[in-house]
């Protein structure tokens, strides 16, 4: 078992130069002659201990009690592993937008980020962060999800939901986005957030609902022709999936067309190329069939394989997973050229 020891001391020691060479920058306000840690140590520590499953900073103590021995070994700690006391006084001295700054370029180091992968930026709302008496005045959390890598890319707090569309393009502005896809929610569909994302060297599907009214209405006023003649005649691409499980039918079809000249606004949205609907179907038995259908609009040439991909995993990260299993089928649908 040497050997494994030793190859954990190996990547622990990479792991170690790569904090140093990325937050060695960072300025450490504490007072000279008091500093019994360093504060690259910290940020090994706490990271470890993050990584790990703690959300705070008592947990990230217990945590360096637990790995006690191992720290003081791969970081040479002369003094046992820092208190409680020690970590609250270094994160209430370190400069916020500093630690952001140098995490966030530590963080892309290690994302290298293919093209066609999909970013997923959402916002959330933390349970416990409402102000009482006051049930809309929790905190908002926008983050950017590297869908393939499983790793958030950044994140912005706001004070309220109606902020996302200003913190979306500030969290664009400190990720890397090149060659990738970004969705989005409806609450991002915006012109200069659009923009953004092509100027940066990616490409976007965006949600539509009523926060751009007249461009959904002529949208789904589209489809509703297309739907009404089958697309007969019309140039689309399309691709279906039916999903079994727990008694229920879950159908989907996607539909993506590049015929949008006739879109009045198709020249305010930057490097727009098609637009979307996915039909949604939900058969339950003994209930009638429901039927959903979404518009979205994207930069993306019409590739029904590729939209139905960043969709799929958008709506993942909204949702928490759910332990079931399902028999999916997936479908062809006819493509009228």
């Amino acid at each position: 078992m040497a050997g494994d020891d030793e190859l954990e001391r190996e990547h622990a020691e990479i792991f170690k130069k790569s904090l140093e060479d990325h937050f060695g920058k960072i300025k450490d306000y504490r007072r000279e002659g008091s500093i019994n840690y360093r504060l690259v140590d910290i940020l090994f520590i706490t990271i470890c201990a993050v990584i790990s499953g703690a959300n705070n900073l008592k947990a990230v103590s217990a945590y360096a009690l637990r790995k006690q021995k191992w720290l003081t070994e791969i970081l040479e700690l002369q003094n046992g592993v820092p208190s409680y006391t020690t970590f609250w006084i270094v994160f209430a001295l370190l400069d916020p937008a500093s630690l952001e700054k140098y995490f966030v370029e530590w963080v892309r180091s290690k994302a290298v980020l293919n093209d066609g992968n999909v970013v997923c930026i959402d916002g959330k709302a933390q349970r416990g962060t409402a102000v009482k008496g006051k049930p809309h005045s929790f905190v908002h959390i926008v983050s950017a999800w590297a869908t393939t890598n499983h790793l958030t890319l950044g994140q912005l707090k706001v004070d309220g939901k109606s902020n996302e569309i200003i913190a979306i393009p500030k969290l664009l502005d400190i990720i890397d986005i090149e060659g990738s896809i970004v969705s989005i929610d409806a609450m991002g569909c915006q012109t200069t957030i659009a923009d953004k994302i092509v100027g940066k060297g990616g490409d976007y599907v965006l949600a539509l609902k009523g926060n751009q009214a007249n461009l959904a209405d002529e949208v789904e006023n589209y489809f509703f022709q297309a739907e009404t003649i089958n697309f007969d005649g019309m140039e689309f691409d399309a691709i279906g999936s039916k999903e079994i499980g727990h008694g229920r039918i879950e159908k989907r079809e996607i539909y993506v067309t590049e015929d949008i000249d006739w879109l009045a606004q198709k020249k305010k949205w930057e490097g727009l190329k098609s637009i979307i609907m996915v039909k949604s179907e939900r058969s339950v038995p003994g209930k009638e069939v429901s039927t959903e259908r979404r518009y979205y609009i994207s930069s993306l040439q019409a590739s029904a394989i590729k939209v139905a991909n960043a969709i799929r995993k958008h709506w993942g990260i909204e949702s928490a997973p759910q332990a079931h299993n399902k028999e999916v089928h997936r479908y062809e649908l006819t493509n009228c050229a």
